[in-house]
């Protein structure tokens, strides 16, 4: 099969593709969520069962397909234009970043937390804590597990559906060309950044996630590959589900929730771990780079 396979479009058709993929794939996650509900009342599939499968369809249709798709039908090299790329060994200080942000993090959701809209919008701000809520008892639910095979399945749909699927849409996809449109890095990956936060429709969660979303995007800027920030966003999603499968053995008794909680200590030991890496995630990428350019 040759690539692309609709030749020749420009910008605004592939926009206009992208957009069409999304929204045709969130109608039909939409709509098998319907019919899991319709046919679980005839059949014996528990609630932990339709939350599952609601959960996976929705991330294979909505994030997984779209871009995978998109990249097929107008890119010539499909893979390397997602940024399936090799995996520069000095990247993978972005995992440890993802645990050195932590307590930099909690202050953003301290923040976050204690935000208050005005009285004029306080039918919206009740119907974001609705949501929210709502978001969190069915998460609660699907982390409820207490043998292997749940903590594989969790580990599969939340953290490995959600960093393939999500990476792809909003840094393969939307973040090169937020950037090649505003013709400024930052700017497009911050913009990359608040849609991925905005997109879980968490109002009380959104700078924390924006702080994680701009890790992800600079980590992906700098080494140039997907499977950067994929498995950032597996570690940091993954934690969660082992912690959760943990507690539920009574093998721990840690708050995920407060986990990390801020001190200051803490907080400067953060600052400052977080500073020394991404000061050697940078100086590796010019030196990278500078390499490229010498041999062309």
């Amino acid at each position: 099969m040759r690539f692309p396979l609709i030749k020749k479009t420009n910008l605004s058709e592939r926009i206009f593709i992208l957009m069409a993929l999304v929204v045709v794939g969130f109608i039909l996650s939409a709509i098998v969520g319907v019919l899991i509900v319709f046919i679980s009342r005839n059949n014996s599939i528990s609630e932990l069962g339709m939350l599952r499968i609601s959960q996976i369809g929705s991330q294979l249709l909505t994030f997984v397909f779209p871009p995978l798709l998109y990249a097929c039908l107008v890119k010539e090299r499909p893979m390397k234009s997602l940024g399936f790329h090799k995996i520069p060994l000095w990247s993978l200080a972005g995992i440890l970043m993802m645990y050195a942000i932590l307590p930099i993090n909690n202050v953003f959701a301290e923040w976050n937390a204690n935000l208050t809209l005005p009285e004029s919008m306080a039918s919206i701000e009740k119907i974001m804590m609705d949501l929210q809520e709502q978001a969190k008892i069915v998460t609660e639910k699907m982390l409820n597990v207490g043998n292997i095979s749940g903590l594989i399945i969790n580990l599969i749909m939340i953290a490995g559906l959600a960093a393939l699927g999500e990476e792809l849409l909003f840094r393969s996809l939307l973040q090169p060309f937020l950037i090649k449109t505003f013709k400024n890095a930052h700017v497009g990956i911050f913009i990359a950044s608040a849609l991925f936060s905005f997109i879980h429709f968490e109002f009380y969660g959104f700078l924390p996630r924006l702080v994680l979303g701009l890790l992800l995007g600079y980590m992906f800027y700098y080494s140039r590959s997907i499977w950067v920030p994929m498995i950032m966003h597996f570690v940091n999603n993954g934690s969660a589900v082992i912690i959760y499968y943990l507690n539920n053995k009574g093998i721990t008794n840690v708050d995920v929730d407060t986990f990390g909680k801020t001190e200051m200590l803490p907080l400067i030991i953060s600052i400052v771990i977080m500073a020394a890496l991404f000061w050697y995630v940078i100086r590796c990428h010019n030196k990278e780079f500078k390499t490229e350019n010498s041999e062309i």
